[in-house]
């Protein structure tokens, strides 16, 4: 019997309605993009598709911002330029297509990442199914942003009902999304959700960097195995500890937050300096919700200084389990087997594929006792 470690997958028991199915030419005219002979182009934006894991960008400056949009004058350049990034976020729908094309214009790209293949930069992943039981779609999207103006691809479906979920890229930006769908088939808004968003805030291993496509990151792992959407915080070599980031989140409804915020801090002691009231500025918003510490990955033994940061991280836990909080820590040394330890990283430092499941696997645990997962 399969090992399921994340429990066993389950589609969803909602019951799509057929009053709720439009056609393409159905949809209002302001989010038809454009119509060739195979698709109509809708707008990501329209409201038969759901947009997860970020602000809608109707209501975010109608940007595709992993942050409040509207409040750049307090963001570092840094997270100005990383909030176009749109990791964690994915769009979902239901339809009977045999086909569904993907055209973006893109924002920006980190580019020149050469220990980050560009599937996982820039790319985009689809899944079908419901609740926690999605499949990898493959087959497309391994080209995006070869061409600086517009990318399209399509995706061959079967032509049964399914749900789509399409994970947005990691290090790349949305300037617009459509998605192509035939005329003769039929869309509409996707299964509702299990859980409220898990959040979570760290540096680039929260954004998911080294992984060969977005599904993999380990954040998007453990939003499958709940069936929720992922509020991603990670910020490549520029998390702080920025209290703002912790106000944005006390806005956010969300079940449960994962504090993956160790690696970017200078030394032991800004580490020190900045995690117990960081914790404290997040608890302000969000008085009731479960953390999860986590402490970075180690691929061999640890340093003097690892174990100072993740003392300090233990730290904060211990205050916050004194007073009362619903908190757990995760220790980032106990992710990977002893055995085989170089297989795990793309250079001691960035998990790889592998690196992120065994980071879900271990962190899951924990995270499902804060949900109540059975």
């Amino acid at each position: 019997m399969d090992n399921y470690c994340f429990g066993i997958p389950k589609s969803s028991e909602y019951e799509f309605d057929k009053a709720n199915f439009v056609l393409p030419g159905e949809i209002e005219e302001k989010y038809i993009e454009s119509k060739d002979e195979k698709f109509i182009y809708v707008d990501a934006k329209c409201p038969v598709f759901e947009i997860g894991g970020i602000l809608h960008p109707d209501k975010n400056q109608n940007e595709y911002f992993r942050l409040d949009a509207s409040q750049k004058d307090k963001y570092t350049d840094a997270h100005k330029w990383l909030g176009q990034s749109t990791a964690g976020g994915c769009l979902r729908f239901y339809t009977d297509a045999k086909a569904v094309a993907l055209k973006v214009v893109y924002r920006g790209c980190v580019l020149g990442m050469h220990h980050f293949c560009d599937r996982g930069v820039y790319g985009f992943d689809m899944h079908t199914g419901t609740g926690t039981d999605r499949r990898y779609a493959g087959k497309a999207m391994q080209t995006f942003a070869e061409n600086p103006n517009e990318n399209c691809q399509v995706l061959e479906l079967y032509g049964s009902a399914v749900e789509l979920m399409i994970n947005f890229p990691l290090y790349g930006g949305i300037q617009k999304l459509s998605i192509g769908l035939p005329a003769d088939c039929f869309v509409s808004k996707p299964s509702p959700r299990k859980y409220l968003p898990v959040a979570f805030y760290g540096s680039s291993i929260t954004q998911g960097g080294c992984v060969s496509r977005p599904g993999n990151m380990y954040s998007n792992l453990l939003c499958r195995a709940l069936d929720c959407d992922n509020i991603n915080l990670g910020f490549s070599g520029s998390a702080f500890g920025e209290t703002y980031a912790a106000d944005f989140l006390g806005t956010r409804e969300i079940s449960c937050f994962v504090m993956d915020y160790d690696y970017n801090s200078p030394t032991a002691q800004t580490l020190a300096d900045t995690h117990l009231p960081f914790y404290e500025a997040f608890r302000k918003g969000q008085p009731d919700v479960p953390v999860v510490f986590v402490s970075h990955p180690c691929y061999g033994e640890p340093s003097a200084e690892g174990i100072k940061r993740r003392d300090i991280i233990k730290a904060t836990y211990d205050v916050a389990l004194s007073r009362g909080d619903k908190v757990y820590f995760v220790d980032g040394n106990e992710f990977f087997p002893q055995p085989y330890r170089d297989l795990f990283s793309v250079d001691n430092l960035h998990p790889n594929d592998l690196g992120n499941y065994y980071m879900a696997k271990a962190i899951w645990p924990k995270l499902a006792e804060a949900l109540g997962v059975k």
